[in-house]
């Protein structure tokens, strides 16, 4: 076993992107791999449930409005998608349902014309 300190860094900087002013937040699990000074070893980040704020704090344990990370995002959206999809398949069922009333009333207004000769007698 080799003693010493040994550092581990990340070429990833993208990894907790925020806007300036808003707090970063994610519930999910991340995994960050870091590059180690010991090259035999290997150093993975583990988060989950994490909420952090580095700048701009206006107090102590007061966290600006959140920003959530991009598989928090994509969670919220598969939540919210069946939902907006119903919505909008029932709109188009009323929509077609009242096209469907409103052509039937004014097709039955219209006086009707018999083909068939032998109605002619009862007409007039």
């Amino acid at each position: 076993l080799s003693a010493g300190k040994h550092t581990a860094s990340s070429h990833r900087l993208s990894a907790l992107v925020t806007p300036a002013g808003k707090s970063y937040e994610c519930q999910a699990q991340q995994t960050i791999s870091l590059i180690s000074s010991d090259h035999q070893k290997s150093v993975q980040l583990l988060l989950s449930e994490v909420r952090i704020q580095p700048f701009d704090i206006t107090a102590d344990f007061v966290f600006s409005e959140e920003h959530k990370c991009p598989v928090d995002q994509r969670e919220q959206l598969e939540e919210t998608l069946p939902l907006i999809l119903g919505l909008i398949l029932g709109l188009v069922i009323v929509i077609t349902l009242c096209v469907y009333h409103i052509h039937h009333k004014l097709t039955a207004n219209q006086v009707q014309i018999p083909r068939d000769r032998s109605q002619y007698k009862h007409m007039g």
